[in-house]
């Protein structure tokens, strides 16, 4: 996925002119198109309610439910995702997470929350409803009350006019550097395996980046002092930003939207 983001960043690179500075589309300096924001907002209302119901199936799994209570959690966010016409709008795999019963979605599944965590981080910013994309360099952390505010909201989720695709362009680039850390660290601690793609450039990022002072930073830490579980919560972090803001930064620049599912695969 690294080499592939990178080989897409080089065609970019090809089409920078003598002055530095990227061709500019005239989408660049205007608000998005009626019909990106539209499906924007119907992505953010989608994936803030997953985001609130793998958190419930989350706890689900850790606690006893006291006898004669009844979980809910299903029944309220199919409520609310039909009453806003998104029930139809779901992808195939939203719809079958969503339809399970309550306390019935597999670990793998409950996963996936750290990816809809910071994909709605990411639209909160680029909606405004955020002055600010905590930096991975803050470590950024699993955080359920994102979705809290935009459910409340609903549509439309703010007046204010979307971020341009170059803000974007920035946050991808810097967040494919934390995923190229990350990857050239698993590498040195043998959490992945090597290869043809991997040998040579990761051990020399990763000699390059090692030191107190040239590292990159994971909230008080370096990433070569992060321990194996946080390297891996950072990773996974940087690398769904890295590809929800390349995504994104495509989007925003066209007229008609088209999904992160069409667009990754």
């Amino acid at each position: 996925m690294l080499m592939r983001r990178w080989h897409r960043k080089q065609d970019e690179l090809l089409n920078t002119s003598l002055t530095g500075r990227a061709p500019l589309h005239p989408q660049d300096f205007a608000d998005a198109s009626a019909e990106v924001r539209s499906y924007l907002e119907e992505r953010a209302l989608i994936i803030a309610s997953l985001l609130a119901r793998g958190a419930s199936e989350i706890y689900l799994q850790h606690h006893q439910i006291e006898g004669g209570a009844e979980v809910v959690t299903r029944q309220v966010h199919n409520s609310f995702l039909r009453t806003n016409g998104l029930w139809d709008k779901l992808e195939r795999p939203e719809a079958d997470l969503a339809s399970l019963a309550d306390g019935l979605w597999r670990v793998e599944q409950q996963n996936d929350v750290l990816t809809w965590c910071e994909q709605l981080r990411v639209l909160r910013w680029v909606f405004g409803i955020d002055a600010e994309l905590v930096p991975l360099a803050h470590f950024p952390t699993l955080d359920f009350s994102l979705s809290q505010a935009v459910l409340r909201q609903g549509m439309p989720l703010t007046s204010k006019p979307l971020l341009k695709p170059w803000d974007v362009r920035v946050q991808r680039d810097i967040a494919t550097e934390y995923t190229a850390r990350v990857v050239a660290e698993f590498k040195a601690r043998g959490l992945i395996a090597g290869g043809p793609e991997l040998d040579g450039w990761a051990d020399e990022f990763r000699a390059k980046s090692v030191g107190d002072s040239t590292d990159y930073l994971a909230g008080a830490r370096t990433i070569g002092e992060l321990d194996d579980d946080a390297l891996r919560r950072l990773g996974a972090f940087a690398s769904a930003r890295e590809r929800y803001c390349g995504y994104l930064a495509e989007l925003l620049n066209v007229a008609q939207p088209f999904s992160f599912s069409t667009w990754k695969d």
